[in-house]
């Protein structure tokens, strides 16, 4: 089983199973013993907790488990967290969050900053032994294979993304680390991209297009909400944040009867404040939706991509936080 199919697995998962799952894990390891779930501790609700087989030297005791199954763990289950260590006074204790999805820049600094520990996918796939993996899965189900796409790749269209500078000058070379970036990431399902096309009156050009045939669950979803039969990719090599009038270019590309209305602006440094609010009017005035996608977005859908995640969550969550802010 590989990294990514053994996350969809878990989502196949209910909360509740997940829940289930993880304690299991922690009693199947060895490490921990007193494996207790939905358990109470000073008054107060926790998912799981359990008491360490064999601390090391300073290693506290006991830990508390706060187990979510969502695609995205966003700042308010870290300010959860954070707001039960403050309620909980037995020290020491080791808090630990644990996930299938994806931790937000967010909330991940947030929590790190106070000690908490984040397991996440790989982490699992590291402690399920295989039994359980059968016991939940299916009994033909084979052992997790870490072969997830090689760290050379991945640093290698880390380092160029840093090395190119901004700057019209090397805007060519930026578009075409663009395409590869996106084409690694989201291809296949995601058709290779084809590049510069412009419209039947060549008023409207499109930088790349990636055809999607919406064969996974996110770009089935972002086709049908979005009448994204195409994905249009506007890289913009700016020294500066991207200002409002480059939004309404991009906005001029999206055609319910053409392309579709979903488009990716990858910028540098993301989008000026004019430049949301463009944003935001193209959405509630005209169902457009363009992502803002950065530097510092692609590298974390790149370092998921090593890790055995589903980059695709990235944007997801974007989207999530985009209409929520409405």
């Amino acid at each position: 089983m590989k990294l990514d199919e053994f996350q969809e697995s878990l989502q196949a998962l209910s909360p509740l199973e997940f829940e289930r799952f993880v304690v299991n894990l922690l009693a199947k390891s060895g490490d921990f013993q007193n494996v207790h779930a939905q358990s109470r501790i000073e008054s107060r609700h926790v998912d799981a907790l359990a008491e360490l087989a064999n601390p090391l030297l300073g290693q506290p005791r006991k830990w508390i488990f706060e187990i979510r199954k969502t695609r995205i763990v966003g700042r308010d289950v870290a300010d959860r967290l954070l707001g039960l260590m403050a309620d909980i006074r037995e020290r020491p204790m080791q808090f630990v969050l644990v996930t299938a999805g994806l931790v937000n820049a967010g909330a991940q600094q947030a929590l790190l900053k106070h000690g908490v520990l984040i397991w996440d996918l790989a982490k699992l796939a590291e402690l399920a032994p295989p039994d359980l993996l059968q016991e939940y899965f299916g009994p033909h189900t084979p052992a997790i294979r870490s072969d997830t796409p090689s760290d050379k790749k991945v640093g290698a269209l880390v380092a160029a993304l840093t090395d190119i500078k901004s700057g019209k000058r090397n805007w060519p070379a930026y578009q075409r680390l663009i395409s590869d970036i996106l084409e690694f990431l989201f291809c296949p399902p995601l058709e290779p991209p084809r590049y510069e096309l412009a419209d039947a009156e060549a008023r409207n050009r499109r930088d790349i297009l990636f055809e999607n045939p919406g064969g996974s669950d996110f770009w089935s979803q972002v086709r049908a909400d979005y009448s994204a039969h195409y994905i249009v990719v506007d890289p913009k090599n700016y020294k500066n944040p991207v200002p409002k009038r480059t939004v309404l270019d991009v906005a001029h590309y999206l055609k319910p009867y053409g392309c579709g209305m979903f488009a990716l602006l990858v910028s540098r440094r993301g989008p000026a404040s004019d430049a949301l609010h463009a944003t935001r009017e193209q959405w509630i005035g005209g169902r457009k939706m363009i992502v803002h996608l950065s530097d510092a977005t692609l590298k974390e859908m790149l370092e998921l991509r090593k890790k055995g995640g589903q980059p695709q969550e990235v944007i997801r969550r974007l989207i999530a936080d985009f209409r929520m802010s409405l």
